[in-house]
């Protein structure tokens, strides 16, 4: 298996003049569901698929309420979730108050496995 990738031509954004570079991009090969995690887990064990997916369900509850409480969640080899937010500057810090942050994002920081997955991988490049 192999992830198929293409190539792209892009302007530099700080040099509108200079000529296109060539990029490779990944070409995404689908998408699978949260039914279709938990059929595939469920053919892999004696779980039956409803109750893998209500468990999935029942940790992203978990994970929602822990992250609104402040906490970052570690699911070890799966990896890490933490709120990190934008803010517009404030001269000082005391000026510094909540309607300073203008959004906020779930950051997720894969595990040891996932990362070390990455560096395994092999490319195949498309002509689309």
């Amino acid at each position: 298996m192999a992830v198929k990738f293409k190539v792209i031509q892009r302007k530099n954004p700080r040099d509108l003049l200079a000529a296109p570079k060539s990029y490779a991009i990944a070409i995404n090969n689908g998408t699978v569901d949260i039914d279709r995690l938990a059929e595939l887990v469920g053919d892999g064990s004696t779980v039956r698929q409803n109750d893998i997916y209500a468990v999935i369900i029942g940790l992203l509850n978990v994970i929602v309420g822990e992250l609104k409480e402040g906490r970052s969640v570690r699911l070890d080899k799966l990896g890490m979730f933490s709120i990190s937010v934008s803010s517009d500057p404030s001269d000082t810090p005391e000026e510094v108050t909540a309607s300073n942050i203008k959004s906020a994002k779930v950051r997720y920081r894969p595990g040891k496995e996932l990362r070390n997955m990455l560096k395994t991988l092999e490319y195949t490049k498309t002509s689309s």
